[in-house]
């Protein structure tokens, strides 16, 4: 799979962090007058990664991915992510995902700050600067 970013999330709380991408922008208060299919549709291409921190001493951390495409999500166990200013590439075993990117300096810093969180203990980490 292969599409273009326009939108990157990133968060890191108390529960979890996540980095999804998205080849639409945020369509804040539009989606207001739309039907569900029509913000499905609108949503376009996307990858989401997550990891949830366990709240129990008896659980562990949850790694999980999703995309647009219903066939392609699930708990992340073998996983490499790559990382270039203009590109980010998640490869699993069943498949390869590439997102070409254009992010901001401030993006491109958080990125680099929680993509390793995101893959602590689980996957494999490339930064190329």
């Amino acid at each position: 799979m292969k599409f273009d970013c326009k939108e990157i999330s990133i968060s890191d709380e108390e529960l979890g962090c996540q980095v999804s991408f998205s080849e639409n922008e945020d369509l804040g208060s539009e989606t207001e007058n739309m039907t569900v299919n029509e913000i499905m549709e609108s949503t376009g291409r996307y990858l989401l990664i997550q990891r949830s921190y366990p709240e129990d001493d008896f659980e562990s951390d949850y790694y999980y991915y999703e995309t647009h495409d219903e066939n392609l999500c699930g708990v992340l166990d073998d996983f490499e992510i790559s990382l270039q200013r203009n590109c980010f590439e998640l490869k699993l075993p069943i498949e390869k995902i590439y997102i070409s990117l254009k992010p901001t300096e401030k993006e491109y810093a958080e990125l680099k700050r929680v993509l390793p969180i995101l893959t602590l203990e689980k996957g494999k980490l490339i930064i190329n600067e």
